[in-house]
């Protein structure tokens, strides 16, 4: 690891758990552009700049340095709040016409950082299930929300409402073993019963989230998915180790082992682990399971993708080359992923092989859904 590396993983320590930085990593000439370009890549600048508030004043970064960077913390908090209220408008829309969703991930789990405004926001995510679906895209549809760029997956109803992407989602996830999907399914409404939800009041309005042993594995689970297909920033991880942080003495462990046996997710999940402890911070013993004998494949593959290509994938130069049809496009992605699958196939062949062929099929109904059955 790099001394820039080494330097942002502290920093980003001291944000998220709001403990003293290590000063005798940056005692010596620091290279700020780089920390900073690191945190950009992994979209955790506000956390980061929490951790450098923590420095002192000699420490820090050039003052020029530390204008950007507060420039792009305050636009990290108007995210935050415009993303909130989004989220209680669109409940509130979804309510009057009888439907009740679920908030998945995004705002309900930047609840669990020591300062929520300073997590950066992707999307929202509402869970509305089978039954109420057509109603609720409908609902959204008939009142003026939706502005462009509608499309339809086979998970999800997704659009853009004025800067902010909302998906409502039909099905949580889908596996790619339908053997293992099938299972998932019924997991998932176990889990989602109305009696099982928390409930976070935000300005006034009754925000319904998911129990603890949901979100544990959930939260994990779609980091990995992504981590396979493109690849995953600390972002991510950084919301599943935060959440195993509140909510540890509530998470059923030996129910929990059960479902990541079940899933074939208990390899991945303390692959992972090493790095949750590692490089974000958490305590061996509020991580579930925790092993170090996955410690040489978790430091020289998963954390360098991690660093290397950054948010979703975002920073991987091959994206680049990527031509601007949307069928040539389509044929990028899919020799892009080719050479991922083959990359993690050493560590986590089961798991790589199976999304690879669901990739492949869902890719081919995409395009199909995309050109049409566009709304």
């Amino acid at each position: 690891m790099s001394r820039a590396e080494e330097q942002f993983f502290a920093l980003l320590q001291s944000g998220l758990w709001g403990t003293p930085v290590d000063t005798s990593l940056f005692c010596r000439d620091t290279d700020w552009p780089a920390i900073l370009k690191i945190a950009v890549m992994q979209t955790v600048s506000g956390i980061v700049f929490d951790g450098i508030s923590g420095l002192s004043s000699e420490l820090q970064p050039p003052a020029t340095i530390m204008r950007r960077l507060y420039q792009t913390v305050i636009r990290i908090e108007q995210s935050h709040e415009l993303f909130n209220e989004r989220l209680t408008r669109m409940i509130a829309l979804l309510q009057s016409g009888d439907v009740h969703p679920i908030l998945l991930k995004g705002q309900g789990v930047a609840r669990n950082y020591p300062n929520p405004v300073r997590r950066q926001c992707g999307d929202i995510d509402l869970y509305i299930g089978k039954k109420d679906y057509k109603r609720a895209c409908e609902l959204a549809l008939g009142r003026g929300i939706v502005s462009n760029g509608i499309l339809e997956s086979h998970k999800h109803f997704h659009f853009d409402w004025d800067g902010v992407k909302i998906e409502l989602h039909r099905v949580v996830e889908k596996l790619p073993d339908p053997f293992k999907n099938k299972r998932f399914q019924c997991w998932t409404q176990y889990h989602l019963q109305k009696n099982k939800l928390n409930v976070w009041n935000l300005n006034n309005t009754e925000v319904l989230l998911p129990p603890a042993n949901f979100d544990a594995l959930y939260i994990f689970n779609h980091a990995f998915h992504h981590f396979i297909s493109d690849g995953i920033g600390c972002r991510q991880l950084c919301d599943w180790v935060m959440y195993l942080h509140r909510f540890h003495a509530q998470i059923d462990r030996q129910e929990l082992m059960k479902d990541l046996n079940d899933f074939r997710l208990l390899r991945a999940w303390q692959i992972f682990g090493y790095i949750a402890v590692h490089q974000l911070g958490l305590t061996k013993e509020e991580f579930p399971f925790y092993t170090d004998k996955f410690r040489e494949a978790s430091q020289k593959i998963i954390l360098r993708d991690i660093l290397l290509l950054g948010n979703f994938g975002h920073y991987d130069p091959k994206w680049k080359t990527r031509p601007p049809g949307y069928l040539s496009g389509k044929l990028h992605n899919f020799r892009m992923k080719n050479r991922r699958a083959l990359k993690l196939f050493s560590i986590i062949g089961e798991n790589v092989s199976l999304y690879y062929i669901y990739y492949l099929v869902i890719g081919m109904q995409q395009i199909v859904n995309d050109k049409f059955n566009r709304h």
